[in-house]
């Protein structure tokens, strides 16, 4: 940087100007920064103009293409946050209102796959909030109306966060008003009832009601919106925060959650227990916790809560259940941090349950497993290759080589092959079953592995 410095102001604004001249963005960046340089109102006007072309544009783009427009789009949206709000927040605050309207033109021409357009107007919500709480002598009831006439637009879901973004514009007195807004319109659905539409307009009021700290209407809205078994954690959570520790435990307990919430769950009722003062029940729901999941993170805080003189007995037990549990992935991504011995008649006992495309859990086992296990290890690294055969991913056949070539370095080390294949009988099988993959069998050859012969 320092160096780059040195060349001087002059030497630098020349490269700069070369360059833009064959850089599209480079211009435009260069452009925009010496407009916010120059008055507010020249800038502002440059960024209006910026707006209507994107408006007025109606070229589409595929996946492929959404990036750039989505980078265009940052840029303006930078460029009105950073350069304009700061002097003029109130013109920024218009222009970002302006910019977040263009969501339904570019959302029609253009495919978001990848969500990167989508991400750019949500960071123009937060600016455009921000913008706004900037203005000293704002109108909160008119800001309320500009809220809610943007959230009556989000047909595309990127305006989600409008009343968290404009918290500090509302105030007490925008939020009141944004309120009537929505309670309003709720009233005008009495003829369908259970609408999309009244679901979004309960989640604002849910919304407006945490934005002013009301924890008991922030849970009575959830509970006529039937969401309270969704949001469980953040009403628990705030009722701790408020030290209603008694009444959060009750309501955690209560809950029925589905299978893939049910540890979030039994986390949150541990934490509670645990500002009650109620240990030996929050050890409990540990225990039975880690019998079902086989957390590591679980069993760390089980010890952690011990006497230490109690630790290794207790981490016996969780090996034994380890050991025999249903989840072999869970079992051996356990055990290989505990009890590599244990680790290893796992892996001798059930290699062919254990699912070879789980490379990210096997393949560092069998890193640990090849000092004192190396059959374990040599059994894990079969499985790997063979999953990759077995499946014919050609693009992943230097994967199988590189751990087939593990598995021969380590077989040296096997005194006694447990009844599993010997080296020998392996690589007569393995070239058996997949004499026809002649590109694997090339990469083994280049790696010296040639076990056609």
């Amino acid at each position: 940087m320092e160096s780059v410095a040195a060349l001087g102001a002059h030497r630098l604004a020349g490269l700069l100007v070369r360059h833009a001249g064959r850089d599209a963005a480079l211009a435009a960046d260069l452009g925009m920064a010496l407009l916010a340089a120059g008055p507010a109102d020249r800038l502002a006007e440059a960024l209006a103009a910026d707006i209507q072309a994107i408006d007025a544009d109606r070229s589409d783009c595929d996946a492929t293409g959404s990036g750039g427009i989505a980078a265009r789009l940052d840029r303006l949206r930078a460029a009105i946050a950073a350069d304009l709000a700061p002097r003029a927040p109130q013109l920024a605050a218009e222009l970002l209102e302006r910019f977040l309207r263009l969501d339904a033109g570019v959302f029609g021409r253009c495919d978001d796959a990848d969500g990167l357009i989508g991400d750019v107007f949500r960071l123009a919500v937060a600016d455009c909030g921000r913008a706004w709480a900037a203005v000293p002598d704002r109108d909160p009831r008119r800001v309320a109306e500009r809220v809610f006439e943007l959230f009556a637009e989000n047909d595309h879901g990127v305006r989600d966060d409008l009343v968290p973004a404009f918290r500090d514009a509302l105030g007490p007195v925008g939020l009141d008003a944004l309120e009537g807004l929505i309670r309003h319109r709720l009233g005008g659905l009495a003829a369908d009832p259970g609408s999309w539409r009244e679901a979004e307009l309960i989640r604002v009021l849910i919304e407006i009601a945490d934005a002013r700290g009301d924890l008991d209407g922030f849970i009575a809205l959830h509970e006529l919106a039937g969401t309270e078994a969704v949001a469980v954690n953040d009403i628990c959570g705030r009722l701790v925060a408020a030290g209603r520790l008694e009444e959060a435990l009750e309501r955690a307990e209560r809950t029925e959650a589905p299978d893939w919430r049910r540890g979030d769950l039994d986390r949150l009722r541990i934490g509670i227990l645990h500002r009650l003062g109620r240990v030996a029940e929050a050890q409990a729901q540990r225990r039975a916790l880690f019998a079902r999941t086989l957390s590591p993170t679980v069993l760390e805080e089980y010890l952690e809560a011990l006497p230490a003189a109690e630790r290794p007995a207790a981490l016996a037990d969780a090996v034994a259940v380890a050991r025999g549990h249903v989840d072999v992935h869970g079992a051996l991504d356990l055990l290989v941090r505990h009890d590599l011995d244990a680790a290893a008649i796992l892996v001798h006992e059930r290699v062919q349950d254990i699912n070879p495309q789980l490379y990210r859990v096997l393949r560092p086992a069998a890193e640990r497993l090849a000092g004192a296990h190396p059959l374990a290890a040599v059994l894990l690294r079969r499985r790997l290759a063979e999953g990759v055969l077995d499946q014919g991913q050609a693009a992943s056949y230097g994967y199988a080589v590189m751990d087939l070539e593990a598995a021969e370095r380590l077989s040296g080390a096997v005194l006694d092959w447990g009844g599993h294949p010997s080296a020998d009988a392996y690589r007569r099988d393995l070239a058996a079953r997949h004499r026809p993959k002649r590109g694997f069998w090339e990469r083994m050859r280049q790696a010296g592995l040639d076990w056609q012969r």
